[in-house]
């Protein structure tokens, strides 16, 4: 287990699919300046029209450059004088994906979104989890699977201070370059397993967000034993919400919510609810007896 830190990429902003149709859209207009989104939404900014180029925060975007972008669905980082795409090609291939203009991305990794993208979008799927164990000022959270950082970063909103596990440094290599993971550079990000990371904790905590890979990949995040830990983690009346999979998941022909509330029942917590809309479990450390 080490420590990692988020170290942002010297990107001057960061454009998608969507904004490189835009541009496109504005040179045809023939205008002279216009206003668009940048940093995936999360702002925007003026860019300036030299005939078939834009010039966005510096950056000269020829019709060829923009053009070619609208081929790749992804997103780009732009420096002053390069455009880079936010993908790592390793073991697995990684890559920032924008689905909606203006929403939070996903990551894909070979191909599978690691987010519910369908009828919400990753940011308020988040906040979601963090609201269902009432997170507020002063909580300590431990948040198992950082992924892109978005539940950490929605409990640090409401005040918390969070503990995130994460296995894959690539993953967190991409947060560097998402605009919408910026702040996760003031978060304390464990690097490793979260079923070495975990039961090598000893602090006690207020609220965890465990955040798994589905069943079939992490089947070892799904066991009696690290709920074991879990539970041992958390003090006294305090709450888990477990993301387990979609509405009416099943897996080899079982009901993968039912069985994970009897496996949590089974090491002593209490379930509170199950959400299957949500594909949300959350559940209690009982109080101690007087």
């Amino acid at each position: 287990m080490r420590r990692y830190t988020i170290r942002p990429a010297d990107f001057v902003t960061v454009v998608s699919y969507f904004e490189a149709k835009e541009l496109l859209r504005v040179i045809e207009k023939g205008e002279e300046e216009a206003e668009i989104r940048l940093d995936l939404g999360l702002r925007s900014g003026k860019v300036w029209i030299d005939g078939d180029a834009v010039i966005v925060e510096g950056v000269e975007l020829t019709r060829d450059d923009l053009e070619s972008m609208t081929e790749w669905k992804g997103a780009y980082g732009l420096t002053t004088d390069s455009i880079y795409k936010i993908e790592i090609r390793a073991e697995h291939y990684y890559k920032l994906l924008p689905v909606r203009p203006g929403e939070a991305p996903t990551i894909e990794i070979d191909g599978i979104r690691m987010h519910r993208t369908k009828w919400t979008d990753p940011w308020t799927d988040a906040g979601v989890k963090v609201g269902r164990i009432g997170v507020s000022g002063g909580d300590r959270v431990l948040d198992i699977c950082t992924g892109l950082g978005y539940t950490a970063l929605r409990a640090v909103e409401r005040g918390a201070d969070v503990i995130s596990v994460e296995k894959d440094r690539n993953v967190l290599e991409i947060a560097g370059a998402n605009p919408w993971s910026r702040g996760l550079e003031g978060v304390d990000i464990l690097l490793g397993p979260a079923e070495e990371v975990v039961p090598s904790l000893d602090d006690e905590f207020d609220a965890i967000v465990h955040d798994p890979p589905r069943l079939a990949r992490a089947g070892e995040l799904y066991s009696e034993n690290f709920y074991r830990e879990l539970l041992r983690l958390l003090r006294p009346g305090g709450r888990l919400v477990h993301y387990v999979g979609a509405p009416g998941s099943r897996y080899r022909g079982k009901d993968v919510l039912a069985g994970v509330s009897r496996r949590l029942t089974r090491v002593g917590f209490e379930v509170v609810d199950v959400d299957r809309k949500w594909g949300l479990i959350t559940a209690e450390k009982p109080s101690a007896r007087v």
